[in-house]
């Protein structure tokens, strides 16, 4: 379902079960037009994922956004 933020910028949001990449838990998704982020509530891990689609496929990825 499509909804609006109170600036008037539309967003989704959506659940990927078992799309955190640390515990496997389910990822809580908001995509705004340009970005997207997700927040594990299980273990609790941000994160800014990254959608793919080609081939009648779509997929959800996690590039590393720095080095330690």
């Amino acid at each position: 379902m499509k909804q609006i933020t109170s600036d008037g910028q539309d967003f989704r949001d959506f659940v990927v079960f078992g799309g955190c990449a640390v515990c496997d838990g389910p990822m809580t998704v908001r995509a705004t037009p340009g970005t997207m982020r997700g927040w594990c509530a299980r273990c609790g891990w941000i994160s800014r994922p990254v959608l793919m689609h080609g081939n009648g496929r779509v997929a959800v990825s996690y590039p590393p956004r720095a080095a330690a």
